[in-house]
């Protein structure tokens, strides 16, 4: 697909959007207060555009100019609306593309997902994460102390009893695609690096309720990939993360201990990471590049990250840890991968920081090169820096070769402007040359 190899979109390109159902107010907050701090001003403004377009054919130059953006720009604006599962890309055989727009999540469902919750909380902070969740979550109310007394369903309507215990075929036909539609919403990247087994038996004779932990098995799956939580630590952090009072799991504390965990972890003062190793030989690699596989193979994208800024004398930013957690989120290369891929930019190359947009330009090459693995992103790495060292002593050796021509020029060729120079005569010379030829001619005649 050309657009997605160039990361530029042609302006010349048309496209087109399709609608499951229009934004509701509930889908407006999500967006306004939810989405806009992760996917920033560009990709929201593009969303809104593309809510308000109908369903006619367009050419990509209209949302440039109406955005006020180039390709590049539309391009990355477009990339975080797909990953944040408000977007969806198709191309047809002419090259048009096809773009489904995806209703925000609820504030519920939202703050239910790990990862965007996670992703929230890096961008905006502790105390905002807390408001926006007291702001946007439904109130809980106690009336444990009253009476109930409000009439059920069939109390207020009148329904025959047969049509309760056998439903009409088209209202089952209805209720299947509704319960297909959210398990698809529902649905999230499994990941199966944890050993969830042992977080219930080092829980299981303590105050925590056994069965919230096992509805937020996603949370802490995630939660190692992002952090490298082990599992004896987050046991800790959701006991601290559980009220003494109800025994009830707070999704949202975990969360803020896990964060505030994270930033503890990479102190200057604080130990280094102990990491596995695995014997498993990797042909073409020398020694150190098999244990920096080895190293990227068994640790956590962050704590890679904060561990080579700690080695370069530096630390890092909230920007850097919000582009990986990101990288992460969208699931499309594996953690030792990224950790290439980090090794790369601070590393081989020596930036002192992450850029997003190099970052996810890498990222998109290795992705379309199908590149899996730590040893195959360091060969990718190994393989590159090996043709441009080519391409420099192929140029080295062309200016020599151009040098050397030079320097074998004889004197004349070197000196011709002032050879040309010495060869003009003046007046007074062309004088006595003609005089010395009347005189030789005299001479001449005389002795005939």
């Amino acid at each position: 697909m050309e657009i997605t190899n160039n990361k530029i979109i042609n302006p010349k390109t048309s496209y087109q959007v399709f609608k499951h159902q229009s934004l509701d107010n509930q889908n407006r907050q999500s967006l306004d207060e939810l989405y806009l701090p992760i996917i920033g001003n560009n990709a929201y403004a593009l969303i809104n555009q593309l809510w308000h377009s109908d369903d006619r054919e367009h050419e990509h130059f209209e949302l440039m100019s109406n955005l006020g953006v180039d390709g590049n720009e539309l391009y990355n604006a477009r990339l975080k609306l797909e990953g944040s599962s408000l977007l969806k890309v198709y191309v047809d055989e002419s090259g048009s593309n096809k773009y489904l727009l995806e209703n925000p999540l609820s504030s519920v469902r939202f703050f239910n997902d790990n990862l965007l919750s996670e992703v929230l909380l890096e961008m905006v902070g502790e105390s905002q994460f807390l408001n926006l969740s007291h702001k946007l979550l439904p109130k809980q109310f106690d009336f444990s102390a009253f009476d109930n007394q409000t009439h059920n369903f069939l109390q207020a309507f009148s329904i025959r009893s047969e049509n309760v215990t056998n439903q009409p075929d088209m209202i089952k036909q209805v209720h299947d695609y509704t319960e297909d539609t959210l398990n698809k919403q529902n649905h999230s990247n499994d990941i199966n690096n944890l050993d969830f087994d042992l977080i219930l038996n080092i829980l299981q004779n303590s105050f925590v309720n056994i069965d919230d932990v096992k509805k937020n098995k996603s949370l802490f799956s995630s939660t190692k990939l992002l952090y490298g939580t082990d599992e004896v630590e987050m046991a800790k952090i959701i006991e601290k993360a559980t009220s003494l009072v109800n025994n009830h799991f707070d999704v949202q504390k975990f969360k803020i201990l896990i964060s505030r965990a994270h930033q503890i972890r990479f102190n200057p003062d604080s130990q280094p990471v102990i990491v596995k190793n695995d014997e498993s030989e990797i042909e073409s690699l020398t020694s150190q590049e098999r244990q920096l596989v080895k190293i990227a193979q068994n640790t956590a994208p962050l704590v890679f990250l904060n561990s080579l800024k700690k080695e370069k004398k530096g630390f890092a930013t909230s920007s850097e840890e919000r582009t990986i957690s990101q990288l992460v989120e969208r699931n499309v290369l594996k953690s030792e991968v990224i950790n290439i891929l980090i090794y790369l930019l601070l590393v081989d190359r020596d930036y002192p920081t992450l850029n997003k947009n190099l970052v996810d330009t890498i990222a998109n090459d290795w992705l379309q090169q199908g590149i899996n693995s730590a040893d195959q992103a360091l060969n990718e790495i190994k393989t590159r820096d090996s043709k441009i060292d080519e391409k420099k002593v192929a140029r080295k050796k062309q200016n020599q070769r151009k040098n050397n021509i030079r320097e074998t020029l004889p004197d004349w060729a070197k000196n011709n402007t002032k050879f040309a120079k010495d060869e003009v005569i003046s007046k007074e010379q062309q004088h006595k040359i003609a005089d010395k030829l009347k005189q030789l001619k005299k001479d001449e005649g005389s002795e005939k």
